[in-house]
């Protein structure tokens, strides 16, 4: 069995392994990462990109470390864009779009209120909308269609194309030297005391200083092996892909959890369902005629967009709804980071930032303890 030695060995090839890989090698890291399948084709490719604003570092303070992490996040995925396009030629697509937020009961009301005056309170800007408002930003959505008491507009709302994002990243790692392991399962851990001397696959031997278990929702599974429990399970999530050359939408539009993501080229998302069915990846004909019929019930234009594909992914998600950042304290050069679920894209770049100060035994930008595995 051969063997390589590394300075950082990654374990799982999604946006957040890859984003930690990619920041870890600008800094000096010899890094490889290693995937039980392609890189980069479970969640981070079946999510829809969007990027919701988050504080500005002035308004920190009154901020949670989630929170923090999205203006983090926010600010970087404008200049990482950049960056990818000029080193790799991949354009990402990424824009600053803005969101429509949309209430549909009084439950749903009272939820928006409090996260209006959220925004609000972190600085984030957020205007009310009534019906003719509405019709004058978007003129096909139908508010009277679905009821809706209570809509909102954040401008600073951004989104982009999952795909074309992590085909950015693999290039950008390539090109800074990380070595990337596709189709090669970690099979063991070996451990010498309270480090990780070595990560197994059926061919290779794969010695590190230090590792990061980066596998979404497989991430409890890695860990056990290392006496973990890390309570992260897959969620499935649906999502239909209408196609259509006019441009019926601009924004993204919210209705709870269900969402209509129109691309610059005329294709609109529409997602997504929550399913909790262990790992079984795969679409239904009854949640394909559900989001049909959610995105023509807002927006009856789109009746006439042919379905033009069907995906789903399984998101990793934590009881609590908050990703695990942090150290394993019984091995020293042990870190994870996982159970993003619906915000791993969002927050890949503020996660790779953090985690890679963290790792290289730097102070980071924003103290995630609260995240951490002892939780």
């Amino acid at each position: 069995m051969k063997s390589s030695s590394y300075d950082v060995l990654v374990v799982g090839g999604g946006v957040i392994g890859l984003s930690l890989a990619w920041e870890l090698a600008q800094h000096g890291a010899k890094v490889c990462v290693v995937d039980r399948g392609e890189m980069g084709r479970e969640a981070s490719w079946a999510g829809a990109g969007m990027v919701p604003p988050g504080p500005t570092p002035e308004n920190w303070a009154e901020a949670t470390p989630l929170e923090c992490m999205a203006g983090l996040s926010g600010k970087l995925h404008t200049t990482w864009s950049q960056f990818l396009l000029d080193t790799t030629g991949i354009d990402n697509e990424y824009r600053q779009c803005g969101t429509i937020r949309l209430a549909q009961s009084s439950a749903n009301v009272n939820a928006l209120e409090h996260q209006i005056s959220r925004w609000k309170k972190l600085g984030i800007e957020c205007h009310d909308l009534d019906p003719p408002q509405l019709a004058d930003i978007e003129a096909h959505v139908i508010p009277q269609a679905g009821g809706f008491p209570m809509a909102c507009f954040l401008p600073a709302e951004a989104q982009i194309r999952n795909p074309r994002h992590l085909q950015a990243l693999l290039a950008a790692c390539r090109q800074a030297g990380v070595e990337l392991r596709p189709n090669k399962e970690v099979r063991e851990f070996r451990t010498a005391g309270n480090r990780i001397s070595c990560a197994t696959t059926d061919d290779e031997q794969l010695m590190a200083e230090e590792f990061c278990l980066t596998a979404g929702c497989w991430t409890g599974e890695l860990a056990k092996q290392l006496g973990l429990e890390l309570p992260v399970k897959p969620i499935r999530g649906q999502i239909v892909l209408l196609s259509g050359a006019q441009k019926l939408l601009s924004r993204n539009i919210y209705v709870g959890l269900r969402y209509l993501a129109p691309r610059r080229d005329g294709r609109i998302l529409v997602g997504s369902t929550m399913e909790d069915v262990g790992f079984i990846k795969e679409n239904t004909r009854e949640a394909t005629i559900e989001l049909r019929r959610f995105a023509t019930d807002l927006v009856p234009a789109l009746a006439k967009l042919e379905v033009e594909s069907c995906w789903s992914g399984l998101r990793p998600g934590m009881p609590d709804g908050k990703p695990i950042l942090g150290q394993a304290k019984h091995l020293e050069n042990t870190w994870v980071a996982t159970g993003h679920f619906r915000s791993g894209l969002q927050l890949s770049p503020a996660t790779a930032v953090v985690m890679r100060s963290l790792i290289l035994g730097q102070p980071p930008p924003i103290d995630v303890s609260s995240l951490g595995l002892d939780r």
